[in-house]
């Protein structure tokens, strides 16, 4: 059964279990009740260990892990780096420096039957159901080393291995790697393929002090946020046989795999480099006690100042954030991280999760003061990449069905759709992209290979639009988006003082159309033709449909 957004807001969306209803009716029976909040301590994620200059390997197998000592051991996906630490997820750390390339092997050991059922969809690649193709999201990479489906349709099944080249030709930032198998994300990532990819330059160092006067060594602090769902043996349930659902919510918190942790910090400045990876959940992070925070950047490195944050921090999934955060004043506090309800003109159906996400033990004592002040400046810039040579009008939709949505599309394309490519930027041109909204959720879409700006969100009127789009292409299939100027009710409204940074992920809100603007360039030596993909990053539509290929031409 597939219940619509409308049907499940309508239904009141939680179950006693707090299991999103699409879950519950599934008769999960959620272990959440019996977990005992801010019991187990924040895992420090390790960093890799290489195994030879600028080189790693890191094996995706299936092993158990402790998520919290209720639940016991829990069956999941993660990666060993051979190093004799074991099985991690999220994986291994892997740091880069700016400027020399690194190269990963992703060895695909997984079993030959998937985690979740043996029955997993594999619409397109009959008899491999247990398959990978590792992505560097936001890395300026070549399509053959993207991980992509529209680059690598093969893909990788257990026994092979994806040998990718990372230029790390551009600026120092918190990148992530994930599986993107086709049609196959969701439960991939969910199963636990992820890990974190930091991006280091010569005032970047991570290390204390440093040229940007911020935190670092064991006072900068990764956190990798997710949901999950538990049935009544302690392990990852997702659905009865792993088919689609429109969004997946779980009921319970998890923080660098860990169910609602704990973290003890000094009373002093932190630097807590922050990543969503959830396959449909928002997460608006509220630190109670109002410490002082500022962010000092985004998916694409540094700002050029800091950005004061005076309430919770939106990120959606696939979203980075770069933060400062001052307890140097709540000596001996403890202070609870509270998922707040969303803005008004965000859209989604998540019901709330049980409790908070995590929790903030504040000692009495400082072993190393650190910087004492959020700097005055930075070294990122927003460089202007002047008018553009094209703009494109990019519809995304969703089909609904009886029974509540089929597929979501941009442009009314699936992923697959014969009729070809039909974004292919030139080398070298800077174009806009207007992303029009025509569903009732709101999308963070995301471009493979580019960083881009977010030049401003302005109201329309998305029934009128799809009027005119419907009636479009009943005369012709093929007909392009129509301009949607006609339809605009409202002035442009400039993005977030913390969205104003780089960016390789953008929400786009229902009755909204959101532009962008990118240069499309490729790294050093890459030939064009490269191809690369833009999608949701809700994994639930990027598996059904919400992607189309794109492809960088001369």
């Amino acid at each position: 059964m597939i219940l619509s957004r409308r049907q499940l807001l309508k239904a009141g969306a939680v179950s006693a279990a707090g299991a999103a209803l699409p879950l519950s009716i599934f008769k999960a029976s959620s272990s959440h009740a019996a977990l005992q909040p801010y019991s187990t301590p924040l895992p420090i994620l390790p960093k890799a260990k290489p195994t030879g200059p600028n080189a790693y390997t890191l094996t995706a197998r299936q092993g158990n892990v402790v998520i919290h000592p209720t639940l016991g051991q829990t069956k999941v996906f993660g990666y060993d780096d051979g190093s004799g630490r074991g099985l991690h997820s999220p994986g291994y750390v892997i740091e880069a420096k700016k400027g020399t390339p690194t190269t990963v092997n992703w060895v695909n050991d997984l079993p030959g039957q998937h985690l979740f059922d043996s029955t997993v969809p594999d619409y397109m690649y009959d008899g491999a159901p247990v398959r990978m193709n590792t992505h560097l999201h936001g890395g300026y990479v070549a399509g053959v080393n993207d991980g992509n489906p529209y680059a690598t349709p093969g893909e990788f099944v257990p026994g092979q291995r994806q040998t990718a080249v990372y230029p790390n030709a551009q600026n120092s930032t918190l990148l992530w790697y994930h599986d993107h198998g086709d049609q196959i994300t969701r439960l991939n990532v969910y199963a636990g393929l992820v890990g974190l990819y930091v991006l280091r330059d010569s005032i970047d160092t991570g290390a204390e002090p440093n040229g940007l006067g911020v935190p670092g060594g064991a006072y900068e602090i990764p956190l990798v946020f997710s949901d999950r769902l538990f049935d009544d043996k302690g392990q990852l349930f997702y659905s009865p046989d792993s088919t689609w659902i429109p969004e997946f919510f779980g009921d319970t918190a998890i923080v660098n795999g860990a169910a609602q942790p704990y973290l003890d910090v000094e009373p002093r400045m932190y630097r807590l480099r922050i990543l969503s990876a959830a396959n449909a959940r928002f997460f608006n992070i509220n630190i109670e006690g109002a410490p002082a925070v500022a962010q000092i950047g985004s998916d694409g490195g540094l700002f050029d100042k800091p950005v004061s944050i005076n309430g919770p921090l939106l990120l959606l999934p696939s979203e980075r954030a770069d933060v400062l955060v001052d307890f140097s004043g709540l000596a001996g506090r403890t202070l609870e991280v509270t998922n707040a309800p969303v803005p008004g003109d965000v859209s989604t159906p998540a019901p709330d999760l049980a409790g908070g996400l995590m929790q903030i033990r504040v000692g009495t004592r400082v072993t190393t003061r650190g910087p004492k002040s959020f700097p005055k400046s930075l070294p990122g810039s927003m460089a202007s990449l002047g008018a553009p040579s094209l703009t494109r009008n990019i519809t995304l939709e969703e089909v609904e069905g009886p029974d509540g949505p089929l597929y979501g599309s941009l442009n009314g394309r699936k992923f697959d759709d014969a009729r070809g490519v039909q974004e292919q930027p030139k080398l070298g041109a800077t174009e806009d992209w207007r992303l029009i909204n025509t569903t009732e959720d709101t999308h963070p879409i995301h471009l493979h290979l580019v960083q881009f700006q977010i030049l401003d969100r302005t109201p329309y009127d998305a029934a009128g639009y799809a009027a005119a789009l419907d009636a479009a292409r009943a005369n012709n299939s093929d007909a392009p988006n129509p301009d949607p100027t006609p339809f605009l009710t409202g002035r442009p409204q400039a993005p977030d003082a913390n969205e104003r940074g780089w960016k390789d992920v953008v929400r786009t809100n229902p009755g909204q159309i959101t532009r962008i603007r990118a240069k499309w360039t490729l790294p050093a030596g890459v030939s064009p033709e490269q191809k690369y993909v833009f999608h949701c990053h809700i994994l639930e539509h990027e598996d059904n449909s919400m992607m189309r290929p794109l492809k960088v031409v001369r």
